[in-house]
C-alpha cells in the first residue's frame, strides 16, 4: 500500500513536467497588420532581388557591347589586293 501511495505521489509530481503545456507549444496568432507588414517586406525583398538581377544583366550587356566595339576598332583591316602585273600607285618601281 505504501508503494502504491508513493508511486501515485511521484507520478503526480513527474507527469506534469514530462508533458509540455499547450501554451508553451503553440505560437501566438499573427495579427492581420503583422501579416500585412510581413507580406510587404517579402515583396520588397523580392523586388530588390529582381532589380539586382536586371542591373547585373544590363552590366553584362554593356560589357559585351564594349567588347564588340573594341574588337571592331582594333580589328586588322584587310588591304585591297594588288593586281599582278601593275605597279601600285605612288611606287617608284615595280
Amino acid at each position: 500500500m505504501r508503494f502504491v501511495a508513493a508511486l501515485a505521489i511521484a507520478s503526480s509530481l513527474v507527469l506534469p513536467l514530462a508533458i509540455p503545456a499547450d501554451a508553451q507549444t503553440r505560437l501566438p496568432r499573427v495579427s492581420p497588420s503583422e501579416r500585412t507588414s510581413k507580406e510587404i517586406n517579402r515583396q520588397i525583398r523580392q523586388d530588390q532581388r529582381l532589380l539586382n538581377l536586371e542591373e547585373r544583366i544590363q552590366m553584362e550587356n554593356n560589357q559585351i557591347r564594349q567588347d564588340i566595339r573594341r574588337e571592331r576598332l582594333f580589328a586588322p583591316r584587310a588591304l585591297p589586293p594588288v593586281p599582278r602585273g601593275a605597279c601600285p600607285r605612288g611606287s617608284i618601281s615595280c
